[in-house]
């Protein structure tokens, strides 16, 4: 992808893939209402096929991965269109998650999945509107894959989520370092579901990633800038929460202890601070008590994020100085809710 016009190499491909759909030239020919002899050219990559054809050529791919898709997806034209970039196995499980509520664009290799975004990017009315990206994409072609996306202009503000989707051996420090570099290359997180599912299990991971992608899909700006502090000693859960508060134009620092979560809060100077309450080093209730002895931290809005929700608990938080309450899985939808009060 290098400019906003298709080269005559990159519709070949796209038409190839339509023509394994099809099954024959003469059903393709059919289909886009064309003559055999334009498309034998258009297939070799010797002429350039007009815009019409693009569009109807997206067409054919998308309506196949509709049928190819969990749920009744053609029915409901209004879903939003997310490209999903991984191997067989990650897609059945990223499909079972997401088929219901979204349309499914699945793509298996680095090039059909530039093709379709650099086709998609001209064709306006077939938009992408977020990329999910499993770790073992083609192999291992998920940061290769991102950094093309945010490359190119007409493509660089699809709101791109990484993931792990199935088991792998990679080391803790790899993972992190794997974490690390996605946010660095722009994408606005990298989940981890077979360590949510362990944590809280299959049924939390799922709709905690359905959430993320939702939030990634339909996010708007804020209408004031807040600084947010979040503080949760489980980084996948940290790093998620924190990329989609700065995707919806918040500024955003995280902390992985109640200590750290002093050093940063006193350059930061939050508006607000996300709490984990079950921190290791010191409870969510104590550190919001220490808080709220520090100069910057008496009028900082507290939000407290707990796997508990019971009347005791919320009376609790509110005696260590906590304005909200949230039970986990926290609702990205609800958590922005809550923070826009505090910009009115």
């Amino acid at each position: 992808m290098g400019n906003d016009h298709l080269d005559a190499q990159t519709s070949a491909r796209l038409l190839k893939r339509a023509l394994a759909i099809k099954g024959s030239r003469e059903k393709l020919a059919e289909a886009l209402a064309v003559q055999p002899q334009d498309l034998a050219l258009w297939l070799a990559g010797k002429t350039f096929p007009p815009q019409a054809i693009f569009e109807s050529t997206l067409e054919i791919i998308l309506d196949e991965n509709k049928l190819s898709a969990p749920g009744d997806a053609a029915a409901e034209p209004g879903k939003h269109r997310v490209l999903i970039a991984e191997n067989a196995q990650g897609y059945a499980v990223l499909s079972r998650i997401l088929g219901h509520d979204f349309m499914l664009v699945p793509v298996r290799t680095l090039t059909d999945g530039l093709d379709l975004l650099q086709t998609s990017a001209v064709a306006r009315r077939h938009a992408i509107d977020a990329i999910v990206c499993g770790q073992h994409f083609e192999g291992s072609q998920m940061l290769r894959f991102l950094e093309c996306v945010k490359a190119y202009k007409p493509t660089s503000a699809i709101p791109f989520l990484c993931c792990r989707a199935t088991s792998t051996q990679l080391s803790d420090s790899a993972l992190t370092a794997m974490r690390e570099a996605c946010e660095a290359l722009g994408a606005v997180a990298y989940i981890d579901l077979p360590e949510r599912e362990s944590r809280a299990g299959a049924e939390s991971a799922a709709v905690e990633f359905r959430d993320a992608v939702r939030a990634a899909v339909q996010m708007k700006s804020a209408e004031r800038q807040l600084r947010i502090l979040v503080v949760d000693d489980n980084a996948d859960a940290a790093h998620t929460l924190t990329a989609l508060l700065r995707m919806a134009g918040h500024e955003v620092q995280k902390a992985a202890s109640g200590a750290e979560a002093l050093r940063v809060g006193a350059e930061l100077k939050p508006d607000a601070a996300v709490l984990d309450i079950g921190l290791r080093d010191m409870s969510g209730y104590v550190l919001a008590e220490k808080l709220r002895h520090e100069p910057w931290g008496r009028q900082v809005t507290l939000i407290a994020v707990t796997g508990h929700g019971t009347p005791e608990d919320v009376a609790r938080g509110r005696t260590a100085g906590f304005a909200y309450h949230l039970t986990k899985p926290v609702m990205v939808e609800r958590l922005l809710e809550v923070l826009g009060k505090e910009q009115n």
